[in-house]
């Protein structure tokens, strides 16, 4: 019988381009649904929410707080139809935006939400008075994704109008509903603007029409809800932030009570953690003082992404594709787990320029 080579078989050619013509929008709808996201908007161990209407805490959370990102809050804070306080809440954002050093705190505030405002009034107001001074807002009870494009168009005219960079202020959405847990992928990519997910269960626990006393964090409900989230967030780049823990550790409980409350919140965090959640909602400096600690990235776990990365690299440059490090198989897969490591990393300025270069992590915005 005779005997053909295809040492140097070559594919047919019109069919190749072929699936080349058709695969190559598949690509670039890919490529563009991945939010690259400016440096600072990747390091959200801690947020913390304060309310607009009191001035003192406002100084206290801008300006002195160890929150990687203060909101200020025009939706819980302010009783429903007082516009005397919303206006107060307003005149606060405004003033703290414009007159406070933030330092390197993310300056974001929170208007009351479709439902309360369905015209913007809240983000004209705020945008056109310090919409230079501002990163961005935190949308509430977001159920669609016509909502952020609906946000998104209200802020580039804004834009516009005030001769900013279209794009410049940016949107975080709480995920709160049942209809928002549906819709969660679709709300992801709904807007480049987006650089966070965060997740609201008392609000989710009302819309599922559950009685108060059977609510608890580890619930499978709200498990099913922060896988959602995460996946969602992690489809399009975003970091997904997980929820307040409202048994706060102040000074007019007990020791005990105190030290449950302290314990409440590290249960939640370790909770969220495991499902790859990169911060939590506080409402008090002692809980965003928990946050940074239990969020932030071990220098243990950052040096080993380091190394196995760079050991990754040379088996490729010397033809070897999947390998073994430290005993354990390493592939694309374990290299890619590594590199999301090192580029939060980067963006929290813990790795120098040189070394981010050299293992091909310096693709984002320098810290």
């Amino acid at each position: 019988m005779e005997q053909h080579s295809i040492t140097n078989a070559t594919p047919d050619g019109e069919i190749t381009q072929a699936a080349k013509a058709r695969n190559a929008p598949i690509l670039k709808n890919y490529n563009t649904r991945i939010i690259e996201l400016e440096a600072k908007y990747y390091v959200q161990m801690a947020h913390l929410t304060c309310p607009a209407t009191v001035w003192k805490y406002v100084v206290g959370a801008a300006t002195k707080s160890q929150a990687n990102l203060v909101m200020l809050d025009l939706e819980d804070s302010i009783p429903r139809d007082n516009q005397e306080q919303l206006e107060q809440g307003r005149a606060n954002i405004i003033r703290a935006f414009r007159e406070l050093d933030w330092g390197k705190r993310l300056r974001f505030f929170r208007p009351r939400g479709l439902e309360l405002d369905p015209a913007h009034e809240d983000i004209a107001v705020i945008v056109e008075q310090a919409g230079a001074h501002l990163d961005g807002l935190i949308y509430p009870k977001i159920e669609s994704a016509e909502e952020v494009r609906a946000i998104d168009a209200t802020l580039a005219a804004l834009e516009k109008k005030l001769g900013l960079k279209v794009g410049q202020i940016k949107i975080e959405v709480l995920i709160e509903s049942a209809m928002a847990e549906a819709n969660v992928f679709e709300i992801a990519q709904a807007s480049t603007r987006l650089v966070g997910l965060i997740l609201g269960t008392y609000d989710y626990w009302a819309s599922l029409g559950l009685r108060a006393g059977t609510y608890r964090a580890d619930h499978p409900l709200i498990a099913q809800l922060r896988g959602r989230i995460v996946k969602a967030a992690a489809a399009v780049g975003l970091p997904a932030i997980a929820e307040m823990t409202t048994n706060y550790p102040t000074k007019n409980k007990s020791e005990a009570e105190r030290l449950a409350a302290i314990e409440e919140f590290r249960r939640d965090a370790r909770l969220a953690l495991d499902y790859g959640f990169v911060g939590k909602w506080t409402g008090i400096p002692e809980q965003t003082q928990l946050a940074v600690e239990m969020f932030h990235l071990p220098e243990a776990e950052i040096q080993q992404a380091i190394d196995e990365v760079r050991t990754f690299l040379q088996a490729e440059k010397a033809g070897v594709g999947a390998t073994m490090i430290a005993g354990k198989m390493a592939d694309r897969a374990t290299d890619r787990i590594h590199r999301r490591t090192l580029k939060l990393a980067y963006a929290m300025g813990r790795i120098e320029e040189a070394l981010a270069a050299e293992l091909g992590v310096q693709e984002i915005a320098n810290p």
